[in-house]
């Protein structure tokens, strides 16, 4: 029914499209007065006439209506799919309006959410895209990005952790929310209110979905913020800094080799007189951590976080001091790095005899090594246990013995022992109390 030909036939009458569509001539008027579409065209008599297709597009509206749709979003809908390069009768056709290509869950946000997420395990990329069209026709952009895309992302990420999700599925997912996100920011509006805000990744924060939101919500605030994206080195920083000179920067981090690496950065930004603020994951598992940063909490959600930025720039909190490292923790943490080659190679001999391959023994040396300087440089080896028992964890739900963990730990502890001796002592009982706790814990359910 929708022949290009069609565009340039106006042959249909006022009366004829009232019976055809049902829609009443006042509403006709009304659209065509208040949002341009259709665009009939004039006798010398001043009389409309409406070509087939303009019937299709009334039929269209119409039946997004019927599903919900104030009309206004419901042309909002039809123009955004046509400057995507999509066509509208394509993506959701009238002959499929009552059931539509949408699953059964409906139009709450959290149907919405719903849909997106099973379209993304199924790798069904132009659903998903559909679902969030339909979304952010629905809702305002801020919630959509939050309770769909953020949301989703995470019910995801929960999927992938407990062995339900593959990581190719995240991987979709996550592409198709980072590159929505991207156009969105792409297509904010100039900053109406004062002040420059910097948002980056700390050097081996790989993250990027939620500060790039963050990014999102302050331009749409009126702020004038500036992503730099992920993983930024500490030794480029300086220059981003004196190009941009911003009022503030803001970092995030959902690890702990991330978390010591964004301490490092906040306390060489903050000798230059720039206000730091931060947030991420690993904050809010350990709220103790908050104190090792010199720089502001942003708060455990990203809602919280553009109305304290708000308040960062125009009261600027006072300067942290930035905490001196104990004597024994910069000696082990010396020691340790000097002697990180030889503990790596004792480990791998010893474990050999296992059956781990050699790339996830590779893995576990390069995680745990990263974990344990950003331990010490945070001033507590305790922290390392956030991320280690995060990894035993996900070893249970992907069906790996716990016993291949607890053993790689215990030679690991004693090859710190045998190569750092009393220098490296702390690092090695604090690792030993973990496989302690675990065996505690099944021995004492």
């Amino acid at each position: 029914m929708n022949n290009p030909d069609l565009k340039d036939t106006a042959t249909l009458n006022m009366k004829a499209v009232v019976n055809e569509t049902g829609l009443k001539p006042d509403t006709l008027r009304a659209w065509e007065r208040r949002y341009g579409l259709p665009q009939p065209v004039r006798t010398s008599g001043g009389h409309r006439l409406y070509s087939q297709h303009d019937v299709e597009i009334l039929k269209w509206l119409k039946a997004r209506q019927e599903e919900g749709l104030s009309i206004s979003r419901a042309i909002d809908l039809w123009k955004q799919l046509q400057t995507e390069g999509e066509d509208p009768f394509v993506v959701m056709p009238l002959e499929k309006a009552e059931t539509s290509l949408f699953p059964s869950s409906g139009a709450t946000i959290d149907g919405l959410r719903e849909d997106w997420v099973e379209a993304c395990r199924n790798f069904n990329e132009p659903l998903a895209e559909q679902i969030l069209t339909r979304a952010f026709a629905l809702y305002p952009p801020e919630q959509v990005c939050i309770q769909v895309l953020k949301d989703g992302l995470a019910e995801i990420g929960i999927g992938w952790y407990q062995g339900t999700t593959t990581v190719q599925q995240e991987h979709l997912a996550s592409e198709l929310a980072t590159r929505r996100l991207e156009s969105l920011v792409a297509a904010s509006p100039s900053p109406t209110m004062p002040g420059k805000v910097l948002v980056l990744c700390p050097p081996g924060e790989e993250h990027t979905f939620s500060p790039l939101l963050l990014t999102y919500l302050l331009r749409r605030n009126g702020r004038q913020a500036i992503f730099l994206g992920a993983n930024v080195p500490l030794q480029r920083i300086e220059n981003a800094l004196e190009i941009t000179k911003p009022n503030l920067v803001v970092m995030t981090a959902q690890q702990l080799q991330s978390a010591g690496n964004l301490q490092r950065m906040a306390e060489e930004i903050q000798k230059l007189d720039i206000p730091v603020a931060f947030g991420g994951r690993i904050f809010n598992l350990s709220p103790n951590l908050r104190d090792r940063i010199p720089g502001s909490f942003l708060g455990e959600s990203l809602q919280q976080a553009p109305a304290v930025i708000a308040q960062l720039l125009s009261h600027p909190a006072a300067p942290k001091q930035i905490r001196e490292l104990t004597p024994e923790y910069q000696s082990a943490l010396n020691t340790y790095q000097l002697q990180l080659a030889s503990i790596e190679s004792t480990v791998w001999r010893e474990m050999n005899a296992s059956g781990i391959p050699y790339t996830q023994l590779n893995i576990a040396n390069l995680n745990l090594s990263q974990n344990i300087i950003a331990a010490l440089t945070l001033g507590d080896i305790s922290f390392l246990g956030l991320d280690v028992e995060w990894v035993k964890e996900l070893l249970r739900n992907l069906g790996i013995p716990q016993g291949y963990l607890d053993r790689y730990i215990g030679v690991y502890a004693e090859a710190i022992v045998n190569q750092l001796g009393e220098e490296g002592k702390l690092i090695s009982d604090y690792l030993l109390t973990l496989t302690h706790n675990e065996h505690d814990e099944n021995n004492h359910p």
